[in-house]
């Protein structure tokens, strides 16, 4: 996100930010293209690896999100309790909550965090906790635009059903955990939350607009309530000038990592019996990404969400604004 202005003003300056950042971009050749461009990750690959490095990915706009209140979606994660449900938030400026929405975009629900703070909500996930096999909603309250934040929060608290066919009316998730981190080397702005499937790992990916590189620091997911603790480096990314990582996900296998910025989707293998953070030291793909200006239904205004369907088969994105389309990106339609 950017920092806080009335909204007269915050508009036209997102808009001449992104297109400066997309020509400086292109000037220098590193807009990602089509996907496929990238090099291959080798065999072995998942189905939407596959897809993205061959070229083949399919597009599809399933649906519009419904909901007035979300009008600065900044994060998207499937549910691992409700089959069709996906879980996103607003960006800085609303309240502690999330809701669940259908492919479709209808609202199926909203959920108040009991006890959580948003300064500024960046990315969602859904992992495993201290309790097995119970899944846990992840919350970042990551976004530091000004690098001035002495610290960062995480909010963990386990994933509530949803009624697909009930009313959606709010309710209120008790004993939302806090954990807080700092960084071993100074504040940073993130807009990506990581969630290891295969263990406790829990990354933050820093956000570079003009640079286009990343800081993968790792924390423990499964840490206890009301922990503070220092993040440990321990990766790297470089997505080239103007690519500044705007939100990620995980794959429900663990075995597909995704990170993209305004302009572009980059997906990375993650190989068995290695650490989540150990995927960025493999050669990437290039995926499939709307457009940042074009026909409303097919572009995206400042799209930082990302998330994997349960299958790992395709991706969603979803952009701020009103009413906003959401997109899918797969090996089928």
């Amino acid at each position: 996100m950017v920092p806080s202005l009335p909204g007269p003003i915050r508009g036209p300056i997102i808009a001449v930010a992104l297109v400066l950042v997309a020509l400086l971009a292109m000037v220098a050749g590193r807009l990602p293209g089509p996907a496929g461009a990238a090099v291959a990750a080798g065999s072995g690959q998942s189905p939407v690896l596959a897809a993205a490095c061959a070229g083949t990915l399919r597009s599809s706009t399933p649906g519009i999100v419904a909901s007035d209140a979300l009008t600065e979606i900044s994060g998207i994660a499937a549910s691992r309790r409700t089959r069709g449900a996906y879980w996103v938030h607003n960006d800085s400026g609303d309240s502690a909550r999330v809701f669940a929405i259908d492919t479709a975009g209808k609202t199926l629900g909203e959920f108040a965090l009991d006890g959580a703070q948003a300064v500024d909500w960046e990315d969602i996930a859904v992992g495993p906790g201290p309790t097995s096999p119970t899944s846990y909603l992840y919350v970042g309250d990551i976004g530091d635009n000004l690098a001035a934040r002495a610290s960062v929060t995480v909010y963990r608290v386990p994933e509530p059903a949803v009624d697909r066919a009930g009313d959606p009316i709010a309710r209120v998730l008790p004993g939302a955990a806090a954990l807080t981190f700092t960084y071993p080397d100074g504040p940073h702005d993130a807009e990506a939350l990581l969630v290891d499937p295969r263990g406790h790992d829990l990354l933050i990916v820093t956000k570079d607009l003009v640079g286009g590189r990343g800081i993968v620091f790792r924390g423990d997911a499964d840490a206890p309530a009301g922990t503070s603790a220092v993040l440990e480096r321990v990766a790297d990314v470089s997505l080239g000038l103007g690519q500044g990582v705007t939100g990620g996900d995980v794959s429900a296998d663990g075995a597909t990592v995704a990170l993209r910025t305004y302009l572009g989707v980059v997906l990375y293998p993650r190989p068995a019996g290695t650490n989540l953070w150990d995927a960025f030291a493999q050669p990437s793909c290039a995926g499939a990404a709307p457009p940042l200006v074009g026909l409303a239904r097919r572009s995206e205004r400042q799209g930082e969400a990302i998330g994997f369907v349960p299958s790992g088969k395709a991706y969603l994105t979803v952009g701020e604004g009103a009413h906003p389309p959401l997109h899918r990106f797969g090996t089928t339609r």
